[in-house]
């Protein structure tokens, strides 16, 4: 992030109370129970949001070197993007034009050729049929079977994919937030880690976590309460995605600094950037860590957690400081954040109340939902966007 940047968002808290709640919201908002259990709705859901809306699948980094490859589900669809060897992406169906099965697994490493590990068929890395092994007279009148494409772009060291439309570009899916992100660098960066689990609850409930610091004195009292500014936040919006930025309790003595030129944002912020409907991007003052959901049923949702640093680890020493990194972060949440979502779910789907309200202290909250519903085009639940 720029300097400058960094000044402008430190300005905002000079002259703040610090144990009064900030940003506020225009008005609280009313979002429906059902919009977390219903299973028409999540229908839904995966169509319009996860199929027809560009998807943020990984980092730059995570696709090194000619043959390279990454695996997702887009809507419920397996998708591969695969480097070329010019350098560029291509992204398909993950399924063999004979039977269907999976040509690319999530552990394979680099390759020439692609090849399907159910009757050996083979493809170039481009997706083109290059062999049917003992079989080409057996299927000589059938049509040219080449992967099926779907969109792919690459830029600021993000990779985002879709699969349907007709056009994806990565600046105009990211409405303004590249200002941002591209002075990290994340082309630069090195892949670290990640670590896959599933999780027994609705995904929007998992960005839900995300979207605010008011539960963090309460929820995390005996983990990273004790560093964190609860009640004092900052949230921008780009386009649907929301970006909120958790503050440490050492940002005041930053802004207590009489030369602004010294002042430094990061340091003292985690900067959590929503990438409607499924990804988050989390600067955690050294580091990226990338979380993305895969909604598998209405209260099933896969979860991926990559952590990325600025240069590869050069010794031991450096591989266990990132994953210590990786291992604080997936204790908070797996322990005190998921098991709490699951709760909820739980009383959401028995009918215990009909609807969630979001506070106006929680405005990256109510700007995520507020986008959902706008794309889904329901106009079910009362509120404003921040």
């Amino acid at each position: 992030m720029k300097h400058e940047r960094q000044v402008e968002l430190l300005r905002r808290l000079k002259g703040l109370d610090p144990t009064s709640p900030w940003p506020l919201a225009p008005q609280t908002m009313r979002n429906p129970a059902a919009h977390y259990v219903d299973p028409a709705r999540f229908a839904r859901e995966r169509q319009v949001l996860f199929r027809e809306r560009p998807q943020l699948v990984g980092l730059s980094c995570e696709v090194q070197g000619v043959g390279a490859s990454l695996t997702a589900d887009l809507g419920g669809v397996p998708v591969a993007i695969v480097r070329q060897t010019d350098g560029s992406l291509r992204a398909f169906v993950n399924s063999c034009r004979h039977r269907g099965a999976p040509v690319i697994a999530a552990s394979d490493g680099p390759r020439p050729r692609l090849s399907c590990p159910y009757h050996g068929w083979i493809y170039d890395l481009d997706g083109a049929l290059i062999a049917r092994p003992y079989a080409e007279e057996a299927f000589a009148d059938a049509r040219p079977c080449r992967l099926k494409p779907i969109l792919v772009a690459e830029r600021y060291g993000l990779i985002l994919a879709q699969l349907e439309g007709g056009a994806l570009d990565v600046a105009e899916a990211l409405h303004g937030a590249q200002a941002e992100i591209e002075p990290f660098g994340l082309e630069s960066y090195a892949f670290i880690e990640a670590r896959e689990t599933v999780l027994p609850f609705n995904w929007k409930l998992v960005l839900d976590t995300f979207c605010e610091s008011y539960h963090i004195r309460a929820l995390h009292k005996n983990s990273i309460a004790a560093s964190y500014l609860s009640e004092v936040s900052i949230c921008d919006a780009f386009g649907p995605h929301p970006r909120m930025v958790g503050l440490l309790k050492s940002v005041l003595t930053e802004i207590e600094k009489p030369d602004e030129a010294d002042w430094r944002f990061l340091p003292h912020t985690t900067a959590q950037l929503i990438f409607m409907p499924s990804g988050l991007i989390t600067y955690q003052r050294d580091h990226i860590e990338l979380w993305r959901l895969t909604p598998l049923a209405v209260d099933k949702t896969f979860a991926r957690t990559s952590l990325y640093a600025p240069t590869a680890p050069a010794n031991d020493k450096d591989r266990t400081y990132w994953r210590k990194n990786l291992d604080l972060l997936l204790n908070v949440t797996g322990n005190e954040d998921f098991p709490l979502m699951a709760k909820i779910h739980a009383a959401l789907a028995a009918g215990a109340i009909d609807e969630l309200v979001y506070g106006r202290n929680e405005p990256a909250l109510i700007h995520l939902h507020s986008s959902i519903n706008a794309a889904l085009g329901d106009n079910q639940a009362e509120g404003a966007q921040a």
